[in-house]
């Protein structure tokens, strides 16, 4: 595969964090109405998943920008250090790129799974 096929999977996988994002909502509004010690777990539960959300989209626009050919990932990864969100010289490769992005949609999935568990605790 090229790295605009890889880009493009990427963006449309990482798109579906959308659905998680609605349960993740949901079940923190859940938790919040029940109330006792695990809401504060949920709380933390919830400022974790709120940021790997804000990353996932971001990732997923970066990921769709490659797709369509707005930038390419070495003219990102300039930009990165220009503005110094990226210290480290060397451009990855593009599937270190995806299996990053790919890592991070996981982790999601493992704190929304964390996070029903609390849920379930919580009714029961």
């Amino acid at each position: 595969m090229d790295n605009s096929t890889d880009s493009l999977i990427t963006a449309r996988l990482l798109a579906t964090a959308r659905y998680t994002a609605v349960l993740n909502v949901l079940l923190f509004a859940l938790s919040a109405q029940r109330g006792g010690a695990w809401s504060a777990v949920q709380l933390v539960l919830a400022a974790a998943l709120l940021y790997y959300h804000i990353r996932i989209e971001f990732d997923r626009r970066v990921f769709q920008d490659f797709a369509d050919g707005r930038y390419t990932p070495e003219a990102f990864d300039q930009t990165l250090r220009q503005t110094g969100l990226r210290r480290v010289s060397d451009d990855p490769p593009m599937p270190e790129r995806v299996a990053g992005a790919i890592a991070l949609w996981r982790k999601s999935l493992y704190l929304t799974a964390a996070q029903a568990a609390v849920s379930l605790i919580q009714i029961l």
